[in-house]
């Protein structure tokens, strides 16, 4: 009986210890899912912030978006990470359970022995007990049976302490039980937070998306403006150079009158106006619609009461409106040289008028503040900072 029972303890701490082994595992993946989920708390906050921080400096919609949906790929793994915390949660509540069960009917069984094992020694104790040391037959066989008695008294104790040890390891299920549902709420309530933060970037996303459609629809539209606009200047540039060819007698000879060979003074000629050179020659990178544009001229900003002056001897040839460049003059320096001037107000020449270096064309646009200046020759548009004094100041 005494083995019997020494078995059934060895069992017993086995089992407790079995328990605890399961639940260290448990907590493991529960510490690491708990790293999963605050790294990737940590990569929303990131992503909010920089956000944050593109919409204040003003960036393209493209960035806000690309941003977004890692933001929303993030949201949905930290649900996915906070489903598989939950069910970690579970698991672990159905172990705790299971082991709260199991010492509940060891408990009863510990509690049935002992009070049996109780009454037997309680009914001997007077009788049979006393009888059997003292009808010995011998001082060996007494102590022998002392000796049983005293087993029999350990094994009471041993029940007994297991008893405790089993209603003191429930108590601290019951606790760990009741700790892990408050975690649950805890993560159920995240995982409802985060939910309802994923809808609300889901829409966020559509925004960007329909703004991002409509950026792109004005970009081009903007960008097709500005190719039409430098294209009808280009147009207007061949024109005049086939009409030319069928100048009548009368203004070949007033070209005769000025003063020849431009190609003399480059780098010499004066500026059309007193200013400062804010767009450059040739292919010019705008920010507002994100691509590269040519730029056939150089565009001059200037005081809007400053006037513009021709730069060299020549005739009026044309006088025109273009989209975009509003009011635009070209003089015509012979031998295939020529100078634009746009957005201008107040026109002081006219048609087939001769002007001399440094005569008043007219006046800046008050409009746009800025001259649109250009020189062709040899049948190209020329880099005016090439022709200019000082043009690369």
């Amino acid at each position: 009986m005494n083995k019997h029972k020494l078995i059934l303890l060895v069992f017993f701490l086995f089992s407790i210890g079995f328990l605890f082994a399961q639940e260290k595992n448990f907590e493991e993946e529960i510490e690491h899912t708990e790293k999963q989920i605050q790294l990737l708390q940590a990569s929303i906050k990131k992503n909010n912030e920089e956000i944050q921080k593109v919409t204040s400096q003003e960036k393209t919609t493209g960035q806000l978006l690309s941003i977004t949906r890692k933001n929303i790929k993030d949201s949905r793994n930290l649900i996915t990470a906070y489903d598989k915390k939950l069910n970690l949660y579970s698991l672990q509540l159905t172990n705790l359970q299971n082991a709260v069960d199991k010492n509940n009917k060891e408990i009863v069984t510990i509690k049935d022995n002992y009070k049996e094992r109780s009454i037997n020694i309680y009914k001997k104790k007077n009788t049979k007990m006393n009888s059997s040391i003292f009808t010995a037959n011998s001082l060996s066989q007494a102590v022998y049976r002392i000796k049983y008695y005293n087993i029999l008294s350990n094994i009471n104790q041993e029940m007994l302490d297991k008893l405790k040890t089993t209603q003191f390891y429930n108590e601290k299920k019951k606790i760990e039980i009741k700790q892990l549902l408050n975690n649950v709420n805890g993560d159920k309530k995240s995982k409802e937070n985060e939910l309802n933060s994923l809808d609300k970037k889901k829409k966020y996303q559509e925004e960007l998306l329909i703004k991002l459609q409509k950026e792109k629809q004005s970009i081009q539209t903007e960008i097709t403006k500005q190719n039409t606009q430098i294209n009808a200047l280009e147009q207007l540039r061949k024109t005049i150079l086939e009409q030319k060819k069928q100048y009548d007698i009368e203004q070949l000879d007033q070209l005769k009158k000025i003063k020849s060979n431009i190609k003399e003074f480059k780098g010499k000629l004066i500026w059309p106006v007193d200013g400062k050179i804010v767009k450059g020659f040739g292919p010019q990178w705008n920010s507002k619609l994100n691509t590269t544009l040519h730029n056939p001229g150089v565009d001059i900003a200037a005081n809007p009461t400053a006037s513009v002056r021709s730069i060299f001897d020549g005739l009026v040839t044309t006088i025109t409106f273009i989209a975009g460049y509003g009011t635009t003059v070209i003089v015509d320096h012979d031998d295939g040289y020529f100078t634009v001037f746009t957005h201008l107000d107040n026109l002081l020449v006219t048609k087939n008028m001769l002007v001399k270096e440094g005569q008043k064309i007219g006046f800046i646009s008050k409009e746009s503040q800025v001259v649109h200046f250009e020189i062709w020759g040899n049948n190209q548009t020329l880099n005016p900072k090439e022709w200019l004094r000082d043009g690369y100041r």
